[in-house]
């Protein structure tokens, strides 16, 4: 009797284990084709639960969101050329990333290919485009306006699993802005203003854009007049600047937009018009401080980029 209470006692064991292992199974097996609601922007989005295949499609501002949290992208649009698609500031994490080198409508074919899980895109992208890429995997536009980096940063981190990851990287930019807020207080009688030389002329932009955000809009500092009459891309003269005469000066310069020409920069340095702005006089004309490649103000790689630099040098 005791040795058919063991053999019993044996399979049911053998009974036990074994249903919990398809059950595990099952489990698996149904998670593959489990799903969460992403809530971005006042809008819902359904994706794949944990997410393996991400393609970042001119998605520039979620690209540098996913290097900062140390998610390597399946397959993105390339910042460069074909022998080096992505910046070297991006190091190892897309290392094996695919670059997309085409436009979007060129690239439709080879993405089906890919077979994404998710597809970040951005909301400048034409609505037919967003239509067709639809039907291959879920899309996510990304807001490519500065004051939404914070909720792209944690849209990424949610659709990834990473939202504790970005509340600290977050938590820890707000602190350093406090910070820096209090150090340039002393600093609001000075006109600070950002230039981006592009097809070989100087480009000043809005109050919100770039990085005028985080110099204005985040560290308070004051907007120049000249700043407070741009409402988008605006080509400002060497005269134009002359009259703004700021105390600092933040240029942005980078050989991809300006024909692969260096020598646009070493021509404006030369100007005797150049050479009598205030900040020029008093080495406080900074070029690329913050790298030209890095997505200005709309990213928190971007706004820490900007606060370092704007704290080296303003003094």
């Amino acid at each position: 009797m005791k040795r058919t209470m063991t053999i019993l006692s044996v399979l049911m064991l053998i009974f036990v284990l074994t249903a919990c292992k398809e059950e595990s199974n099952a489990q698996n097996n149904s998670s593959e084709g489990q799903t969460k609601t992403i809530t971005y922007l006042n809008n819902d989005y359904i994706v794949p639960a944990t997410p393996q295949k991400i393609i970042f499609l001119n998605a520039f501002e979620s690209l540098e969101d996913a290097i900062v949290l140390g998610i390597k992208p399946y397959a993105a649009s390339a910042i460069g050329d074909e022998d080096e698609p992505f910046p070297s500031f991006f190091g190892e994490t897309t290392a094996n990333t695919i670059p997309l080198l085409g436009t979007s409508s060129e690239s439709l074919e080879y993405i089906l290919k890919l077979a994404p899980d998710v597809i970040i895109s951005t909301d400048m992208e034409e609505p037919k485009i967003l239509e067709q890429l639809e039907k291959i995997a879920p899309v996510i536009p990304t807001s490519h306006y500065g004051p939404d980096w914070q909720a792209n940063l944690e849209m990424l981190a949610e659709v990834t699993g990473k939202t504790k990851e970005a509340k600290a990287l977050i938590d820890g930019y707000h602190q350093d802005k406090q910070e820096a807020i209090n150090y340039l207080n002393s600093f609001q009688e000075k006109d600070v203003m950002a230039i981006r030389v592009r097809g070989g002329e100087m480009m000043v932009y809005p109050e919100d854009v770039f990085l005028n955000d985080v110099l204005y809009g985040e560290l308070n500092l004051r907007i120049p007049e000249t700043i407070q009459k741009v409402r988008q891309q605006t080509v400002i003269s060497l005269e134009g600047l002359y009259k703004a005469n700021p105390d600092y000066i933040f240029i942005q310069y980078d050989i991809y937009e300006n024909d692969m020409d260096e020598s646009i920069l070493d021509s404006l340095q030369q100007s005797p018009v150049w050479q009598g702005l205030k900040a020029v006089q008093n080495n406080q004309v900074f070029i690329n401080k913050v790298d030209p490649l890095v997505m200005g103000g709309g990213t928190l790689n971007g706004r820490v980029r900007i606060l370092e630099a704007t704290m080296q040098t303003i003094k």
